[in-house]
């Protein structure tokens, strides 16, 4: 669904899929939000009746063609490949299927991405997954952090972007995933600055695809679709933090402002210490004028260390979209101390110590920008702008 000016190739492969950032929160009670750990009722007055919605069914999403099967039965018949182990044919059918692969940020189910030989990342992930299960390999995902390839601000919606990569076992692996047995990792776009996270289950991974559906939807302000493409994806990970932080914005943007609120605090029981939610969650509570309530929110999103570091960086660009320069200084820094290598970072920081009128901070922040990035055309910007700090009449 991200948008990349280019496609790479390697040896290992990955996959890209969108994640949805709408950067606030608010104080958590937290006496009170542990009292309801069941999933709130959703509230479906707010769909229009007898309105249809395209919602692809979980059996579609990842069904092959036979014409489909037929074809990969032959690819693992040549002589070359008859004899790989399956995890390998699977990785060697994915690598002949990017060959003129379309990169498209357009959500594909496997048999379209098959057939059109375009899709965006979470199609790629579709397809091999199709893939694996149609020779009885065993895929395990696994989320990773990188640094934001595409970041979208518009009013109060940020988008922002991970991805997962895909280790494939041919026998079914027994305790922890990374140790004993062999397994072939398909990373699509690995970056050294990468940082890895959690297993995601196969019904999470699934879930991902409606949760990339509702995000097209809610871009396009159509919240009644992301409500029954979210409600789809409940079916398959109840408990998955992405669903229910969106399904809690679907909420507030139709209007039912107690419902998004029990969905946040049902949300945080799940995941205690989701940078997401919590800022989402002090949006809400900063509409209706809960100024205790967004100052504790406040001290907790300052409290809490991420294992994703670009969080920070998320939060730190929201707090600048909306002029907010203290708060974008402690997120950008708390973000730098993790990532001290992302030029973007100091420029935004940059921005951010100007706003505050401290100049000097501003010029030194530059100067660092500008030392880290090795593209030339970043490098004149910040150069132009240090310029324009050094001759302010000019």
């Amino acid at each position: 669904m991200l948008l990349l000016n280019h496609y790479r190739q390697f040896k290992h492969y990955s996959i890209l899929s969108l994640c949805f950032f709408l950067m606030s929160a608010c104080a958590v009670n937290t006496e009170n939000a542990h009292k309801s750990y069941h999933l709130p009722e959703f509230n479906h007055s707010l769909i229009q009746k007898n309105t249809l919605f395209n919602v692809p069914s979980i059996d579609s999403l990842s069904r092959l063609s036979e014409a489909q099967r037929q074809e990969l039965q032959a690819f693992i018949s040549k002589d070359d490949v008859k004899d790989l182990p399956n995890r390998l044919k699977v990785a060697h059918f994915i690598n002949y299927k990017m060959v003129n692969f379309n990169y498209e940020g357009r959500n594909s189910t496997s048999s379209e991405s098959w057939e059109s030989k375009s899709g965006n990342c979470m199609a790629l992930a579709l397809l091999t997954y199709s893939i694996a299960k149609e020779l009885g390999v065993y895929p395990v995902f696994q989320v990773v952090y990188a640094s934001p390839v595409l970041t979208n601000i518009t009013s109060d919606l940020l988008v922002t972007s991970d991805h997962v990569r895909t280790f494939l076992y041919d026998e079914q692996p027994n305790g922890h995933y990374f140790s004993g047995s062999t397994s072939t990792v398909i990373d699509y776009f690995p970056d050294r600055f990468d940082r890895t996270g959690a297993i995601v289950s196969q019904n999470e991974f699934l879930a991902m695809f409606y949760r990339n559906l509702a995000a097209d939807a809610l871009l396009l302000h159509n919240y009644e679709h992301a409500f029954v493409l979210l409600k789809q994806g409940f079916t398959l990970a109840p408990e998955y933090e992405p669903l229910i932080n969106m399904m809690a914005i679907v909420h507030r943007r139709l209007g039912d402002n107690v419902t998004a609120e029990k969905l946040y605090r049902y949300g945080l029981n799940v995941e205690p210490s989701s940078l997401t939610m919590l800022s989402n969650y002090r949006l809400l509570l900063e509409l209706q004028g809960r100024k205790e309530d967004v100052a504790r929110i406040d001290q907790q999103l300052l409290s809490i260390e991420s294992s994703n570091p670009y969080r920070y960086y998320s939060l730190g660009l929201e707090a600048l979209e909306f002029e907010d320069y203290n708060r974008t200084v402690i997120f950008l820094e708390k973000f730098i101390k993790s990532a001290p290598y992302f030029h973007q970072a100091y420029f935004a920081l940059a921005k951010a110590q100007l706003g505050l009128g401290n100049t000097k901070k501003a010029h030194k922040i530059l100067i660092q920008a500008v030392e880290l990035t090795d593209v030339p055309e970043n490098k004149r910007y910040y150069l132009a702008k240090l310029e324009a700090l050094n001759n302010p009449l000019h």
